[in-house]
C-alpha cells in the first residue's frame, strides 16, 4: 500500500476493539496517500495513534453519527496532515463548539489554500470564521447551503459576507451555494 496515491475508505459500526484496531491499522497502512477520502461514523480510532501523512494535500472528511467530530478533525489535521492544501467537510457542526480555544492546525496556517464545505448549517458561522482568522494562504473558499431554508439561507449569506469582507486574507474565489 506504500504506493498507493488516493484512498477512498469508510468506516462504521467498530463497536468492538478488535475493529477499532483493524481500522486504526488500515489506516496507518495508507499513510503515503495523497489524496484521502475519509467517511465514519463514530469515533474510531484515536489520532493520536496515527502516523504523519506527510504527502497527503488533499482530505474529505464527511463525520456522522458521532459527537466531537470537530475536535476530532482539528486533532487529526493538528497530528496528521501538516502538508494539507485542499479540505473538503460533509457534516453537520452542532452549536457549543469553542473554535476559538482549539490549537490552529499548522497545515491551516501555512499550506491549505482551498476549503470546500458541503451541507453548511447555521452552527457553522463560528467554524467559518475560525478558517478565515486562521487560515493564512487560503484561496478559496466554497460554501453550499442546500440544507438551508430560503431564509435561513438568506440571513446566513449576509453574515458569511460580512465575515469575508472583514477577514484580511486575498481571497481569489468565494463561492456560496
Amino acid at each position: 500500500m506504500k504506493s498507493l496515491e488516493k484512498a477512498r475508505i469508510t468506516i462504521c459500526g467498530c463497536d468492538t476493539i478488535d475493529s477499532q484496531i483493524i481500522a486504526t491499522h488500515l489506516i496507518q497502512g495508507i499513510c503515503n496517500v495523497r489524496s484521502l477520502h475519509l467517511t465514519i461514523n463514530e469515533e474510531i480510532f484515536r489520532t493520536s495513534r496515527l502516523p504523519i501523512f506527510h504527502n497527503l494535500i488533499e482530505f474529505k472528511f464527511l463525520g456522522r453519527g458521532f459527537s466531537g467530530r470537530e475536535i476530532w478533525l482539528m486533532e487529526f489535521l493538528h497530528r496528521v496532515a501538516p502538508n494539507l492544501e485542499t479540505l473538503t467537510l460533509n457534516f453537520s457542526v452542532v452549536a457549543g463548539t469553542q473554535w476559538k480555544a482549539l490549537e490552529v492546525p499548522s497545515c491551516l496556517s501555512f499550506h491549505l489554500k482551498e476549503i470546500e464545505i458541503s451541507s453548511f448549517n447555521t452552527h457553522m458561522i463560528e467554524m467559518v470564521s475560525y478558517f478565515l482568522d486562521n487560515a493564512m494562504i487560503l484561496e478559496k473558499l466554497i460554501i453550499s447551503m442546500d440544507a438551508l431554508t430560503v431564509t435561513q439561507e438568506k440571513k446566513t449569506r449576509n453574515q458569511l459576507l460580512q465575515l469575508v469582507k472583514s477577514s484580511k486574507k486575498c481571497l481569489k474565489l468565494v463561492v456560496i451555494l
